[in-house]
This record gives C-alpha cells, structure tokens and sequence, in this order.
C-alpha cells in the first residue's frame, strides 16, 4: 500500500457548531423533516396508513388502539408465560416424587445441615500401600516430625553451568575460618572476601539537538542533521518530531534509512524511543527528513537526544 494524501478534519468550537441532515441526493433541498416534539414526518397522502408485516401475516390494532401479537390460546409445548415478580404460584404435589435412580456417577445428594451421617467401618481401611513418588501425606498440624540427619549431606558438586548460590551482605563476619567458597578459580572465606565492582550507566557528553524549520509548504521535506563529534560515537535515546498538521518522517544514519514514521491528527507527535541501540560513528549524520503531508504549510519541530561516548 502507498502513502496517500490526508484530508483535512472537521473542527468545531462548541456542541451543534455541525448538523448533519438527511436529503435527496438528486434534489439536496429534499430533507429530512424533525418536527419539534422529535416525531418524523412521512411523505404519505391523507389517509394512508403504515402496515407491520412479515410479507405474509399482517400485525392487527384492536379497537382500544393495542398491538393484537397473538390471539390464540397458550400452549405449554410452544408458549412461556413470566410470572416472576407476581403473586401465581406453582405447587408440584406427590406423595412419593419419583424422578429416577440416583447414580453415583452422576448425581449428588447435598445433606448439610441435616441429621443425615455417612459411616464407613472397617477394622483397617487399606487402600494400597502409599509411594513415594505419586502419594502425599498432610502433616501438617501434627506431632510427627520428619529429620534428616548426616554429618556432611552432599548433594553432588555444583557446576557454575546450572548452579548459582546467593550470598546476602557477605562480609568478614559471615564467613568463619573454616568456611571456604568456591568462585571460579578464586577461593572465598573471612579474610579473603568476594570481590564487588560496582557499574552504572554509561559516562559520556549528553546530548539534545532541537531544531525548527518555518512554514515547509504542503508535500515539501526538510532536513534536521546532526554530525557526530569527531573520536565520538553516538548512542541515540530518542527522537521527537512534531507539528501541526499530518506528518512523515524518516530517520537515516549515514544516508541509511533506520526509521519511519507518520502521525496523525489524534496525535500529531511522532516519537522513536532509540534505547541506545542506534549508534552513529565519528562524523557521521544522524538526519531526520521531514515531510509536510497536509494540505497547506506548516512550521515543523523535532529534537535528537543521545549520548556521545
């Protein structure tokens, strides 16, 4: 698909400044008619009459001026009636309602709150002999008590390619004499502690280049460039590009198109969050082409933030 011209939106001040009507496409002056009390007036003759109809049965007005939608007697297979927030009641009356056999597989029966009680007796119920690897025992709450004792419990020696130990706020004191740990090839304890290098971000000259380019007429481009500083590298952050009216913009990097964008009346700024991950060299040109895509000129602005490193 192609970039096309945009058209040029409706703006009011204030609630009715629009109204919109219904007409005749052959004769406009034909419109619509809204009487004041919001009733529609139809282009009928004197005594012509509006019928509902599904193209076979027509729906009748009785003489009290009432919708006749049916008139035959109700009837249980085809017809509902809803009583609900009335007085009629419905009493179903057995001495024994017998609906079928309740199946264990199927059917519950609720007793809480009953005297109803459910006895399973036996002088010991074995199910099977529980294992280890598919059964769990609830303890919780209990006495019993489960200990795992050994003078060393070895698990097996860890590998820096699956396993990893955390150690919180190591210092000379949590480490004793005899306790050693393994880092690679360095070994850890009291008087030789793990070593810490601290890094943040990265230290460089900030940069944010604004530029405005006055009244670029309708369908013409402008170009907002940056050259890096020479023995630099530049690390972009983001790029923000506004205006107006409809916009495109395209973001190059040494003549090479990296980015493009187009806003919108909605939202008429375009923003590239860059993140560091656009990088341009020592006098290269980071440029932005701008291209006014509305219908008249308009003034454009777009700003360039990164670091140069």
């Amino acid at each position: 698909m192609a970039d096309y011209d945009s058209s040029l939106p409706v703006r009011t001040e204030a609630a009715g400044d629009v109204d919109v009507f219904l007409s005749d496409a052959t004769t406009p002056t034909q419109k619509l008619k809204v009487n004041p009390d919001g009733s529609i007036d139809t282009n009928f003759a004197d005594g012509s009459k509006v019928q509902i109809t599904d193209g076979v049965n027509d729906a009748t007005v009785t003489a009290s001026g009432q919708l006749n939608v049916k008139d035959d007697d109700l009837t249980f297979a085809n017809d509902k009636v809803d009583v609900s927030g009335s007085d009629i009641t419905a009493t179903v009356s057995a001495t024994d309602l017998d609906i079928r056999d309740l199946a264990f597989a199927t059917d519950k029966v609720d007793v809480s709150g009953s005297d109803v009680t459910a006895t399973v007796s036996a002088t010991d119920l074995d199910i099977r002999d529980l294992a280890f690897a598919t059964d769990k025992v609830d303890v919780s709450g209990s006495d019993i008590t489960a200990t795992v004792s050994a003078t060393d419990l070895d698990i097996r020696d860890l590998s820096s390619a699956q396993d990893s130990v955390e150690v919180l706020q190591a210092t000379h004191d949590n480490l004793n004499a005899n306790a050693n740990l393994q880092i690679g090839d360095a070994d850890v304890s009291g008087s030789n502690p793990v070593p810490v290098a601290l890094t943040g971000d990265q230290v460089g000259d900030e940069i944010v280049d604004y530029n405005t380019s006055a009244s670029v007429g309708a369908g013409g481009s402008v170009n907002h460039d940056y050259t890096v500083n020479a023995s630099k590298t530049f690390l972009g952050e983001e790029a923000w590009i506004s205006g107006s009216g409809k916009l495109k913009v395209d973001l190059l990097v040494n003549g090479s198109v990296q980015w493009t964008g187009f806003n919108s009346t909605a939202n008429p700024n375009i923003r590239i969050p860059l993140e560091k991950i656009l990088k341009a060299n020592a006098a290269e040109v980071v440029r932005f082409t701008i291209t006014n895509r509305d219908k008249q000129p308009q003034d454009v602005y777009s700003t360039l933030s990164g670091l140069e490193v």
